[in-house]
C-alpha cells in the first residue's frame, strides 16, 4: 500500500499524480499522533508533507545522504522489516529549476520561511554554489533573520517562497514581502501550488520576473518517489507531457472582453474542445438573483451588481478546470482580476470597436446610449490588456479563424 501521511491533505495533487504512473491505489492519510499511525502503518511506500517532513526521522531506521544532511524526509520506504528515509524534494526542485532555466550559481538568495522546504532549498543553493543564501523568517532561528530585516538584503536575485502564504484557503494572504524594492530580482519560485497562481507569482509577472510555482517542483519529487517505490525510471519526456497536461487540466480559461465580443461563445466552445466545466457569471448572477441582469441595473443599481458579481467570481475562482466567461465590467475590480487569475489563464477577445459597432446591444444596460460603446472602450481597453494572459484579435464573425488563434496561443502559453 502507497499513500501521503499529512495533517491536512484536502488541497493535494499527489493522489493524481502517483495513481497517473502506476496505476497503483494511492492513499491520503491524515493523521494526529504519528506514535499510534507508526505503531500499526502497514505500508510499502510512503510520502510525507508538512508537518511532519522532521517529525517523521525518529520513527525511520535508515537515512539517504541528502535527507540526512537537510534534516528532512518526504519519502519512506519499507523493506525487509526496515524503513528508509529520501528527500525526493531536493530532486523536485533541482528538476524544476532547470526546466525554467533557472541557475542558483553565483545568485543572491532569500528564502521566506524556514521550516523543512526552505532547509531543503537552502541545502540545494549551497550545494550549487549560490553566493549567498539569506533565510527571513517570522520566529527565526541561529543565522537567520526577521521580515524585517529585509531591507539590508536588497540585492538578491532569486526569491523562494518555503511558507505556506498564499495557499489555499489562505490565498488572500498579504505577502511578506515588497518585490519592487529588489532592483536586481529577476526570479519568484513559490512552492505554493494550490492556487497554480500565487498572489506573489502574480505580482512577479506583474513586474516582468522569471516565475515558478510549486506544481513542476510537486510533480518530479512524486516520479522520483514513485521510481524509489517501484523500482522503475520514468524519463524527462514522459514527466514533462505529464506537467503540461496536469497544469492545463487544472487550469481555468476566462474569458474576458467588452459586451458583445463573444465571450460566452467561445467559453462554449472552449468548453466542449477541452472538457471544461462551463460557467457564465451573467447567467450565474440571474440565477442566484432571480432578475435579468436589465433589472438588478433599473432597480438595484450598477454598484449591487458589481458586488454580487464579485462574490460568484470568488468562489468559483478556487475551482479547477473551467471555462469561465465574465461580464464586461469584471476588469473594474482589481481582486475579481487576481482571484481570476491564481487558477485561470485570462484570454481578452480584443473585439475592434469599428466591428463592436456593427452589433445590436439589446439587452444591455450600459449601453442604451450609442455612445456609451465608445467611452466603455476607451476607459477599459487598457485594463483588459493589463491583465490579459492571452489576447485574441477578433475583427470579423470566423470562429474557426478565431478558435485556431485561441488553441495556437494556448499551446504557446502552456508551453507544449
Amino acid at each position: 500500500m502507497f499513500g501521503l501521511l499529512g495533517k491536512k491533505l484536502g488541497h493535494s495533487f499527489s493522489k493524481t499524480i502517483h495513481e497517473e504512473f502506476t496505476h497503483t491505489k494511492y492513499e491520503l492519510i491524515e493523521v494526529e499522533k504519528l506514535d499510534q499511525f507508526f505503531n500499526n502503518a502497514q505500508f510499502t511506500g510512503l510520502n510525507v508533507t508538512i508537518p511532519y517532513k522532521e517529525a517523521v526521522i525518529k520513527y525511520i531506521d535508515e537515512l539517504s545522504t541528502e535527507a540526512k544532511e537537510i534534516g528532512a524526509v518526504n519519502t519512506i520506504i519499507f523493506i525487509s522489516g526496515k524503513s528508509i528515509g529520501y528527500n525526493t524534494d531536493y530532486f523536485g526542485l533541482a528538476k524544476a529549476l532547470s526546466y525554467h532555466n533557472i541557475s542558483v550559481t553565483n545568485k543572491k538568495i532569500i528564502i521566506m520561511g524556514n521550516g523543512s522546504t526552505s532547509k531543503t532549498i537552502s541545502y540545494y543553493c549551497s550545494k550549487n554554489l549560490a553566493e549567498k543564501v539569506i533565510i527571513l523568517a517570522r520566529n527565526p532561528k541561529e543565522n537567520e533573520y526577521n521580515f524585517s530585516d529585509v531591507d539590508n538584503f536588497k540585492t538578491a536575485d532569486i526569491i523562494f517562497n518555503a511558507t505556506p502564504v498564499g495557499m489555499f484557503p489562505n490565498h488572500n494572504q498579504d505577502q511578506l514581502l515588497n518585490l519592487e524594492m529588489f532592483p536586481n530580482l529577476t526570479s519568484v519560485v513559490d512552492v505554493v501550488y494550490n492556487p497554480l497562481r500565487s498572489n506573489l507569482l502574480i505580482e512577479a509577472e506583474r513586474l516582468g520576473k522569471n516565475v515558478v510555482n510549486g506544481l513542476s517542483m510537486l510533480i518530479y519529487q512524486a516520479v522520483k518517489s514513485i521510481e524509489l517505490f517501484h523500482n522503475i525510471n520514468i524519463d524527462d519526456n514522459t514527466i514533462d507531457k505529464y506537467y503540461h497536461k496536469l497544469l492545463f487540466q487544472k487550469k481555468n480559461l476566462v474569458f474576458i472582453g467588452m459586451p458583445m465580443s463573444g465571450k460566452s461563445f467561445f467559453s462554449r466552445l472552449c468548453s466542449t474542445k477541452y472538457n471544461k466545466i462551463l460557467v457564465d457569471i451573467d447567467n450565474e448572477i440571474i440565477k442566484q438573483t432571480g432578475n435579468s441582469i436589465s433589472e438588478i441595473f433599473h432597480n438595484q443599481g450598477e454598484k449591487y451588481f458589481r458586488e454580487v458579481e464579485s462574490k460568484i467570481i470568488s468562489s468559483y475562482s478556487k475551482l479547477n478546470n473551467q471555462a469561465i466567461s465574465c461580464g464586461g465590467g469584471v476588469i473594474l475590480n482589481k481582486e475579481n482580476m487576481v482571484n481570476l487569475k491564481q487558477n485561470g489563464i485570462i484570454i481578452f477577445i480584443d473585439a475592434s470597436l469599428s466591428f463592436l459597432s456593427t452589433l445590436n446591444p439589446k439587452n444591455r444596460p450600459l449601453l442604451k446610449n450609442p455612445e456609451n460603446l465608445s467611452n466603455l472602450f476607451k476607459s477599459r481597453y487598457d485594463k483588459y490588456l493589463e491583465y490579459a494572459d492571452i489576447v485574441i484579435s477578433k475583427t470579423n464573425y470566423n470562429e474557426n479563424e478565431i478558435m485556431k488563434q485561441i488553441e495556437v496561443k494556448l499551446n504557446e502559453y502552456i508551453g507544449t
